[in-house]
């Protein structure tokens, strides 16, 4: 009784790891923790649906697995993917019934539905933990739990799209989601569950859900880009969400480990959470590190495109490539308060030949390169706000340091070459790196 309620204690953890995430990165337009934990309870609960599925329908002609790829494939998409999707949203459907209301923006969808997969993803943690002990709960606790959160996120996005995107999408939507929901959750358990790959399944599955990460960023990220709420003033710090995410799960390893020493010896122990650091570390940082990263433009919509959440660098003088983690880095965030606002431009280099001094500037857009570069298109004047202008382009210096005095973003300034660009991205043709420089407010 004792191991049954730490666990439950351990799986209610978990499912805070996520629900504080929600909560810091809702920047426009904060939520109540009370609708929070309705969320979790209907979530939880919805678990009786499943069970519900399987005492008085599915009971004698359900599906089993038998080593038929075909029945495996089928068993794990509709008979565990798709009751297990229909469960999590009728939880939503419930909550959304009572609190309507107070769903404003397309985070709210997302966050709520989350929740709701966080409240069935817990109580499915206990059950595991109990049957098969705690040198499953890393691993559980990152790839389960956030699987659940990404595939029942797939049909909120459905919803979202038919609200908050109306004109391109139709109720058709919310369905097809739906099916891609349970899709997406049956390739998941197929890798795991598929005899043949009994050996190698994990492999695919860890592939598979770092791919899903990069889609489930997107999804994030377009619904805060949205956002009726959406200010350049609010900003997602995403080496904070980092930190914050990265402590949660170090206490997560840490309590893993207490309870396996509780059954086996110090050596034992020692070797089993080493294990589990080296497996679950590595997916645990580019899980966390791509979904604390946004790139925040105001009304953009960025197409889903199945990829790794990162990618390799070459670097030429050293003959060797450098892993980064794709998104909006930390300095790009504190450069958005600058949006549509007056400020100067100073350059770093005290022998600076091209600004030569601090300059005025004002930064009209933010723009997204097809390869997800971003760029600040900025004024620079002459001299004061009266005085003759040229459009520039502004780049987060993405090495250290790229702050200067802890405080004020560095980026790199960049000439627009083609002399008839104007404020439009379009117009901008040609741009030559010139110098860096440091923004200040006024």
């Amino acid at each position: 009784m004792l191991l049954v309620l730490t666990y439950s204690l351990i799986s209610l953890f978990i499912a805070w790891i996520w629900v504080d995430y929600f909560r810091l990165i809702d920047i426009h337009h904060k939520n109540s923790l009370a609708h929070v934990i309705a969320a979790f309870l209907l979530g939880g609960s919805s678990v009786f649906v499943v069970f519900g599925f399987h005492a008085y329908i599915l009971d004698g002609s359900a599906l089993e697995i038998n080593g038929n790829i075909l029945n495996d494939l089928a068993y794990a998409i509709f008979q565990v993917g798709m009751l297990e999707e229909f469960s999590k949203i009728s939880a939503f459907f419930v909550f959304f019934l009572l609190f309507r209301s107070h769903l404003k923006e397309p985070i709210d969808y997302l966050m709520y539905v989350s929740v709701c997969a966080l409240g069935f993803s817990a109580v499915e943690h206990v059950t595991y933990f109990s049957r098969s002990g705690p040198e499953i709960i890393n691993g559980r606790a990152i790839l389960s739990t956030v699987g659940h959160m990404f595939d029942t996120s797939i049909i909120a996005y459905g919803l979202i799209l038919f609200k908050f995107k109306s004109e391109k999408n139709s109720f058709l939507t919310i369905v097809v989601c739906f099916l891609l929901a349970s899709l997406a959750h049956g390739i998941y358990d197929f890798f795991l569950m598929y005899p043949p790959l009994h050996q190698v399944g994990w492999l695919f599955t860890v592939l598979y859900f770092l791919v899903t990460i990069s889609v489930f960023a997107v999804i994030l990220n377009n619904s805060i880009n949205n956002s009726p709420y959406f200010s350049y003033k609010e900003i997602i710090d995403s080496s904070f969400v980092f930190k914050r995410l990265f402590i949660y799960y170090c206490i997560i390893f840490g309590a893993q480990f207490l309870l396996t020493l509780w059954d086996h010896d110090l050596e034992w122990s020692i070797r089993s959470i080493a294990l589990s650091v080296v497996f679950s570390g590595v997916i645990i940082i580019l899980t966390i590190g791509r979904l604390s990263r946004f790139n925040l433009v105001k009304g953009r919509w960025e197409k889903i495109k199945p990829e790794f959440p990162f990618k390799l660098n070459s670097d030429s003088s050293q003959s060797r490539s450098r892993i980064s983690i794709k998104g909006e880095n930390y300095n790009e965030a504190h450069i958005n308060p600058f949006m549509e606002t007056y400020f100067y431009l100073k350059p770093i280099s005290k022998h600076s030949h091209y600004l030569r001094e601090k300059k005025l500037a004002y930064m009209e857009h933010k723009v997204v390169s097809k390869k997800n570069e971003v760029f600040y298109i900025v004024r620079i004047y002459e001299s004061d706000k009266m005085s003759p202008y040229s459009i520039h382009l502004l780049r987060a210096k993405p090495t250290y340091p790229n702050m200067a005095n802890d405080k004020y973003p560095i980026a790199g300034v960049l000439r627009v070459e083609n002399p008839n660009a104007t404020s439009e991205a379009r117009s901008i043709k040609k741009y030559t790196f010139r110098e860096y420089a440091v923004l200040l407010p006024m």
